[in-house]
């Protein structure tokens, strides 16, 4: 370029202002003066060129990432809102159970927004015990007919476990409702010798419902007590006292006793 095409290079970059005053400091600039401040000129609008490249490929960049964010929240809107719903059904049956057991508070919409805003979701039975200890009076009580249907339900499982259990199982549970049953009756001779033998203080075990003889389990009923060998029964005897065994051999019987 010659020196006229640079200075005009200069003038139609400048606003109408300031044209003649440039003008006249342009003239007084020799050719290589010119020249130098045209390179100048050119390596900063290629700059400027770069800088608003890379801006424009930031703001591209940075309206992506907001896209795929928002994408990405609404492919899991569906799933977030199930597992909300999961959590609080799970929340629900969490708060009932508790209500059945701790039976403190009943089973109501108000007492269930303030147990899980107090203690967020995915509580536990164990934190709803420590919370109504420490302030249970913010829970309003059970009703009569939450109560009546607790106990209904108490009573129906007790007898489905009935219904359900084993022999061994349902003999357990004979000797603890015995056990929890009313004043025994007046004790027979055979019940006085055993008490007397125990008035040393010594405490037997429970007389278990089998016994391991070699490599079988016997029945402790009364047909084993008559038949098994005099070192066995010395060995029942001597561990478990002979008020139990004679107990045994007295109502351990089949075809008498339906648990035997």
């Amino acid at each position: 370029m010659n020196r006229t095409e640079i200075i005009e290079v200069f003038i139609v970059r400048a606003s109408p202002a300031d044209r003649q005053e440039l003008r006249r400091t342009l003239e007084r600039m020799s050719l290589e003066e010119l020249e130098q401040a045209h390179r100048a000129l050119i390596s900063n609008q290629k700059l400027e060129a770069t800088k608003e490249e890379l801006l424009h490929i930031k703001i591209e960049a940075a309206a992506n990432r907001a896209m795929h964010e928002h994408d990405v929240k609404q492919a899991r809107e569906p799933q977030r809102k199930a597992e909300e719903k999961a959590q609080l059904a799970k929340d629900r049956q969490t708060f009932a159970d508790a209500a059945k057991t701790l039976r403190s508070f009943g089973v109501n919409e108000a007492n269930f927004n303030i147990i899980r805003q107090t203690l967020g979701a995915g509580f536990s039975v164990y934190q709803i015990r420590e919370l109504v200890a420490a302030n249970g009076a913010t829970l309003s009580p059970p009703t009569q007919q939450e109560l009546n249907e607790w106990e209904r339900q108490e009573i129906e499982a007790h007898n489905l476990a009935l219904l359900t259990a084993d022999l061994p199982t349902l003999r357990k549970l004979a000797r603890e409702a015995g056990a929890r049953g009313p004043v025994a009756p007046q004790l027979d001779e055979t019940q006085r010798v055993g008490q007397a033998e125990r008035a040393d203080g010594i405490t037997y075990p429970p007389l278990p419902d089998e016994i391991r003889i070699g490599d079988s389990e016997e029945l402790i009923d009364a047909a084993f007590i008559k038949r098994c060998s005099k070192e066995v029964l010395r060995s029942l005897i001597k561990r478990y006292g002979s008020d139990q065994v004679t107990e045994a051999l007295r109502t351990r019987i089949r075809g008498v006793n339906p648990l035997w």
